[in-house]
Formats: structure tokens, sequence, C-alpha cells
């Protein structure tokens, strides 16, 4: 499938805003308009990767969520619990702090779809609700 049928594809599924840009060798930026809750875009790669291509965060994710959280708080308790559910929920996976999704079949606006789904799911941690902070029934 060609770059332009990728993003024609993407904005057929997802969002007519979306475009994307060559960064390189089989390697573009993926722009949506699709923002964290203080206003920064999504970090999203679409790149080849073992002869297929995958979407990525290379690590943009978890990196802000510790501007304001301690990593340790990503990896156990509760919000490690929410996250692993929003990765598997989307079939995404986590490499060592980078997200990556790989697309099936040629499905690359699904695949866009899920990817920020589980971006923002993940995102959403960095405000957890009452109950996430132990303050249910204080």
């Amino acid at each position: 499938m060609t770059i332009e049928s990728i993003e024609l594809d993407f904005r057929r599924q997802v969002c007519e805003s979306v475009r994307i840009e060559s960064e390189g060798v089989d390697r573009f930026r993926v722009f949506t308009p699709f923002m964290l809750q203080d206003g920064d875009h999504l970090a999203v790669l679409l790149r080849r990767e073992n002869g297929r291509w995958v979407l990525a965060d290379e690590g943009h994710t978890f990196m802000h969520l510790t501007y304001d959280l301690d990593e340790e708080d990503l990896r156990h308790g509760t919000r490690a619990k929410l996250i692993d559910t929003a990765l598997s929920a989307f079939s995404v996976e986590d490499r060592d702090g980078e997200l990556v999704l790989p697309i099936p079949e040629d499905r690359y606006g699904d695949a866009l779809y899920s990817f920020v789904q589980a971006l923002l799911c993940i995102t959403g941690m960095k405000y957890p609700s009452r109950e996430l902070r132990g303050e249910v029934g204080q």
C-alpha cells in the first residue's frame, strides 16, 4: 500500500484532518487533531519494522506522564493495572516504554483509531479519579 493510500485510509477511518509527513526512509510522522489534557498533541509515528508497518509513540506517552508522576506509579498498583488493561484492549505492545501497534492486514485506519484510543486512555491516568487516589468515602 502506498503512503497516499495509507493517509486516505487514516482520514476515512479516523478524521479528515489526519496528515502524514515523511521523516526519512520508511518513517513518517502522523499528525492528528487529538491532544493530551495539557494541549500537547499525541506523538504518533508510522514506520516500517521487519517488513511490516507499525504505529509507535517512541516513548513519548510514558515520558509525558512522568512529568507529573513518579515512574514507579506507572509500574505498580492501580495505574499499572489500568495501563495493562488499555494496552490489552487495543492490542498495543509496551516495548520498554515505547508503545507499538503492528498494523494488521492493511487495516491502517482501524489501527490508528485503536492506537489513539490507547494513548488517550493511558494519558488520562495523569489526572486520576477520586477512586484511584483512594479518596472514596472520605
